[in-house]
């Protein structure tokens, strides 16, 4: 995305952006307020805030595990989320009588064994929506530019990673903890640079399958418009992919720009929208 690219209107009306980082995601900037506002010049109906939740204790570089809090980082944990759920709840009593509703979501960074976590999680807090982030195989982050190889390389194949990939979306799917699957092909982030252009296709044997999870389990898929900005050339997922998705009848039925700043919000939405028509992509209030 172009250094300065600013904020403007979308010409479609009526859309939701329902994967926005604000500045409660370590790796985030820009306030609640500030992607609120954000989103009224977008022309948005609708914005669901979903920070990041990580608490693998062994990922490597678990120094990400944390959420801040006015300035300060705080370990991720169901107690540390509460200032974060109060400013969204806040938000939206603000903003829906200026015609933006505000929505409480939160990205939770998948690993086996999370399961009692993310309950604990939903139990406490009542989320409109719960993303599944899967940004790890083996507890190492392939879409983390300073461990993407050593994530690849500890495979012997492209295909040994994609069968780890698909098993963990399949597992996360099967628990029907999730909303919606984050980036569902969010590996080709470093992994075309690593693998090559054969990677883009590299999904379809595993296609009938892990689609069959996703209808099975009522799990959706987003479509998110950051792989633009990140230099992939298409959505996560790709639009052949999303296509290939819906036609075996798994639900997509999210936007999500996946911003880390407010001017990244609603990224794309124009042309996005029509792979999800608005009457699907956001909640009843």
């Amino acid at each position: 995305m172009p250094e300065n690219y600013k904020i403007t209107p979308l010409f479609v009306t009526g859309l939701a952006d329902y994967h926005c980082h604000p500045d409660y995601s370590f790796d985030a900037s820009g306030s609640i307020d500030e992607f609120c506002e954000a989103a009224r010049v977008r022309n948005l109906a609708e914005i669901c805030f979903t920070t990041h939740f990580d608490t693998n204790p062994d990922s490597i570089g678990d120094e990400d595990n944390v959420i801040v809090v006015k300035g300060k980082q705080l370990p991720a944990s169901v107690d540390n989320m509460a200032a974060y759920v109060e400013d969204v709840h806040r938000a939206h009593d603000k903003y829906y009588p200026l015609g933006l509703s505000v929505k409480l979501g939160v990205e939770v960074g998948w690993y086996p064994g999370c399961e009692e976590t993310v309950e604990a999680l939903k139990a406490r807090y009542d989320f409109d929506h719960v993303l599944c982030g899967i940004h790890e195989l083996n507890n190492v982050c392939f879409c983390c530019r300073n461990r993407f190889e050593k994530c690849f390389g500890a495979f012997g194949s492209m295909e040994a990673m994609l069968e780890a990939y698909f098993r963990e979306v399949a597992a996360a799917a099967r628990t029907g903890l999730f909303d919606c699957i984050a980036h569902f092909d969010y590996y080709k982030k470093y992994g075309e640079k690593h693998y090559g252009p054969e990677l883009l296709s590299g999904w379809e044997p595993f296609a009938a399958e892990i689609f069959s999870v996703l209808k099975e389990s009522g799990t959706a898929l987003e479509v998110n418009t950051a792989g633009l900005r990140k230099g992939n050339n298409d959505y996560y997922p790709a639009v052949r992919l999303v296509n290939a998705a819906r036609k075996a009848g798994a639900s997509v039925a999210f936007l999500g720009s996946d911003a880390h700043a407010p001017n990244e919000i609603g990224y794309d939405f124009d042309a996005a929208s029509a792979l999800v028509p608005p009457d699907i992509c956001f909640s009843e209030d």
